[in-house]
């Protein structure tokens, strides 16, 4: 079932800008307008490279308690074969959220993949203990993570 609102161009273009790493942003928090029919940037939900410590804890931080989200991560992280860095995709909708927004941001979320070529991993997320270093390096290469975001697993 597809929704049929519009990704606004100013997530392609923030996009482009953290794979290009022009932006600054280890992270970026997207939305709907209040009319629901375009997915827009979250102006001020971010997190700049430069604030990159303590990263989960701000992130978890800056999840809506009762809404939906999507979100796009630049995470660096070190297997053991070498340090690696992926865009990730998040679409983050806690149980408490409404239903009519649940169904909103998941019908949605095929328009905002394809807004963001290349990014090969995508992930639904149900609850803030999934945001912890362990879980997500567990996501990102199935226990080969030896460390991520500077933090050690």
């Amino acid at each position: 079932m597809a929704s049929g609102v519009q990704v606004d161009n100013s997530v392609t273009v923030l996009f482009e800008e953290m794979r290009l790493k022009k932006s600054g942003k280890k992270a970026a928090f997207f939305g709907f307008s209040p009319d629901e029919k375009f997915i827009v940037v979250q102006e001020g939900k971010e997190i700049l490279s430069c604030e990159r410590s303590n990263f989960f804890q701000r992130l978890k931080a800056l999840l809506p308690e009762n809404n939906c989200c999507y979100i796009l991560m630049d995470l660096e992280y070190v297997t053991g074969e070498s340090k690696k860095q992926d865009l990730v995709f998040v679409m983050w909708c806690p149980e408490e959220a409404p239903i009519k927004k649940k169904l909103l941001y998941a019908s949605s979320k095929s328009y905002m993949k394809q807004a963001l070529p290349g990014v090969t991993k995508h992930w639904e997320m149900h609850n803030k203990e999934d945001f912890i270093v362990e879980q997500i390096a567990k996501k990102l290469s199935s226990g080969k993570v030896k460390s991520l975001e500077g933090c050690n697993v």
